[in-house]
């Protein structure tokens, strides 16, 4: 009897047991599967222009993220920050809407969590003063009420009751004065080598840099004088124009920085401004004042109009200035190399004050033009190089280096013979000529060009006609050696760099028969495969300076090389690339390497024929 109970009554415990861990379990295994994807904390805002608005990730925590990447669909609009791995900062740059993109990588999984939010950022409301509350009429008091004679009732104490005063009006805060300012100087210690430096009537300073002036060791600026009884506080913002050109002009930034005019201040405005891509992209020997960290983000030539800094005067108040002199310069870190000078503009230039500033200066620096002795660059670039006879090809005139001797003002087109090829200047455009063949054989066209800064050259191409329809294959270059570029670990950004040469691939090749170059390889980041954007940048070089490209192409994928699809030209090929001899894949870490090695494969390198429409094949 004892015996069966003490059965019965273990069997009993076992299933409660089992009930209770099982009730227990539930919840944690129904919230494993209900676990929220992360989300942000509002799906859209507004922003006030100048101001910054904060941005969290909802449902998940600082260590389970594994990735954080944001991006913003218009910088003129509204820029983003990481604000450690759960939040972004969203800030306001001019009126308009834009869109922010973050992706978030949790740890366990491969794929990233797009997140999108909506941005309107809006102009300022005027700032009011409240004027003083002034009684529209005097306090009227209770009467005093006595009461008959012989009453115990008490007295009425009087009472001041308060009429109701009409709303104040509000005060707008005076406008900023505004302040113009023409007389730009040029500075640094390679100033004297610019090709070209000029401030015309309104103001505006047009700079051609090149191989020997460029980055730092050259730019503009310019001096204000605070009025008498005036501080910096008073400033508030520096507004301008900005015209890139032509040249190095991809991915790049527009500081506002200062400093003393006193060359024995230890504020004094360097000979060369020093900028560091590592830790976050500062310059070490001069202060930028603006309260955002750059004014403009460019990527194409272009005039940008009205840009706006507005300036951080606590970092001022620090400088030693000298007779209340502050030197401005407005600065664009932008390279120059031989064939690919680089040019643009800054002006309009005005500063917003409280009470007003002066020009520092009574003129602008001396003109410079060393463009007297150079020749336009350039050359026929044609739809074919080789043809059959009856086929029609498109041939035009391009100088390559125009922003030095001008663009193409007048172009003649003449051909060795008529046997071969028919020429025909297009009407419209003097620049082009359409080319008929007519016969097998080889051909030499010309074009004689006057450009707009009067300089004449006259440029060649042969054109080779085939009896049949001509043939034009891709051409491969298989790498089994010195073709891996690693960028160590510890790597600041920009500083990693690496080439694999690729020269061979366009020997003896008429450029004009083909479109593009495709690599072929892998990327690797800390020994697996790159997903994420950010991380390698590609440059197409063509000359004998390593560092500077001329085609580039950023955030390439490993997957991209993988299949394929690491293209490297955009445009023309032909002109990129001829007259060339030699020809590098330059690979550039484009954020700082903490947690590995960045390491680049390219095991076949394609130059890609041109294809008629019925040899491409159909999708």
């Amino acid at each position: 009897m004892k015996r069966n109970f003490k059965r019965t009554l273990a069997k009993v415990m076992a299933v409660a047991l089992t009930v209770a861990l099982a009730g227990t379990a539930a919840p944690e295994a129904d919230a494993a599967k209900k676990a929220k994807a992360p989300k942000l904390s509002a799906k859209s805002v507004t922003i006030v222009k100048g101001k910054s608005k904060k941005v969290t990730i909802k449902n998940v925590k600082a260590k389970q993220v594994k990735k954080l990447a944001v991006s913003t669909s218009n910088k003129k609009i509204a820029t983003v920050k990481k604000k450690g791995k759960t939040a972004v900062n969203v800030t306001g740059k001019k009126a308009g809407n834009a869109k922010v993109t973050v992706k978030v990588t949790v740890k366990g999984k491969k794929k990233a969590t797009k997140l999108t939010l909506k941005v309107k950022v809006k102009d300022a409301a005027p700032k009011v003063t409240a004027a003083p509350v002034v009684p529209t009429t005097a306090p009227s008091a209770a009467p005093v009420v006595t009461p008959p004679a012989g009453s115990s009732a008490p007295q009425t104490t009087p009472v001041t009751t308060p009429t109701k005063t009409k709303k104040p009006t509000p005060t707008p805060t005076p406008p900023w004065e505004v302040t113009s300012v023409k007389n730009i100087q040029l500075g640094g210690k390679a100033a004297s080598k610019l090709t070209y430096f000029n401030v015309d009537e309104n103001g505006t300073a047009d700079l051609i840099l090149n191989e020997n002036a460029k980055y730092g060791n050259v730019y503009t600026y310019f001096d204000v004088v605070l009025p008498e009884g005036s501080t910096v506080e008073d400033l508030y913002s520096v507004k301008f124009d900005f015209d890139a050109v032509a040249g190095d002009l991809e991915n790049k930034k527009v500081y506002l920085l200062a400093g003393s005019t006193d060359p024995d201040s230890l504020d004094a405005f360097p000979g060369e401004l020093l900028y560091e891509w590592d830790p976050v992209n500062q310059f070490t020997n001069i202060k930028n004042i603006a309260v955002d960290e750059y004014a403009i983000s460019f990527s194409n030539a272009g005039l940008l109009e009205d840009q706006e800094l507005e300036i951080d005067t606590a970092i001022l108040k620090d400088m030693e200035l000298k007779d209340n002199k502050i030197r401005f310069s407005i600065f664009a870190i932008l390279d120059g190399v031989k064939g690919a000078n680089t040019e643009y503009k800054v002006g309009n230039i005005r500063v917003l004050s409280k009470k007003g500033v002066s020009d520092g200066n009574d003129k602008p620096s001396d003109k410079i033009d060393a463009t007297e002795g150079i020749a336009p660059d350039g050359l026929v670039a044609l739809d074919r190089g080789t043809i059959g006879v009856g086929d029609k090809i498109g041939a035009e005139a391009v100088v390559k280096n125009a922003s030095i001797v001008g663009d193409i003002k007048e172009a003649k087109w003449s051909v060795g013979g008529t046997s071969v090829v028919e020429l025909k200047a297009n009407a419209d455009d003097q620049k082009k000529a359409e080319i008929t063949a007519k016969a097998a054989g080889v051909e030499t066209v010309s074009v004689e060009i006057t450009t707009t800064k009067d300089k004449k050259v006259t440029f060649t191409k042969q054109i080779t006609v085939t009896a049949e329809k001509p043939v034009i294959e891709d051409i491969t270059l298989e790498l089994k050696e010195n073709n891996v570029v690693t960028i160590a670990k510890d790597t600041a950004q920009g500083k990693g760099k690496g080439t694999i040469d690729i020269s061979k691939l366009v020997e003896g090749v008429d450029l004009a028969n083909y479109e593009n170059i495709t690599m072929f390889g892998s990327a690797t980041y800390k020994g697996e495969s790159l997903e994420d954007d950010g991380i390698l940048t590609l440059q197409f070089v063509n000359t004998d300076a390593s560092d500077t490209g001329i085609v580039t192409v950023h955030n390439i994928k490993g997957s991209a090389l993988a299949e394929g699809k690491g293209i490297v030209s955009e445009g023309s090929l032909e002109t990129l690339v001829s007259g060339s001899k030699m020809l590098k894949l330059l690979f550039q870490n484009s954020v700082a390497l903490t947690d590995g090695d960045l390491v680049v494969t390219i095991d076949k390198v394609v130059l890609n024929a041109k294809k008629d429409a019925a040899e491409e094949p159909a999708e």
